[in-house]
């Protein structure tokens, strides 16, 4: 059978599609609490099936991707995949 299209990424189907963005007004971290300046760099995460948002600041963010990271890599050896 024929593969069509981008392939679907488990990680992204359940938190949603995340974007890079510079914060035009002043914002807060959903995870820290901290806040996010206007003009500084952020991440923002779609909530699947609402019209919201979840906004996360770079460190935050870097430490969410770790995790995933850690996530991926339990699953790959699980299913004998080499890290």
């Amino acid at each position: 059978m024929t593969r069509r299209g981008k392939t679907p990424s488990l990680i992204g189907g359940g938190a949603g599609a995340c974007k890079f963005e510079v914060a035009k007004k002043k914002r807060t971290c959903k995870r820290c609490q901290s806040t996010i300046s206007g003009g500084t760099d952020c991440v923002e995460v779609n909530i699947p099936s609402t019209m919201g948002i979840k906004t996360y600041c770079i460190a935050c963010f870097k430490e969410i991707l770790a995790q995933t990271q850690k996530d991926l890599d339990g699953l790959k050896a699980h299913v004998g995949m080499p890290a």
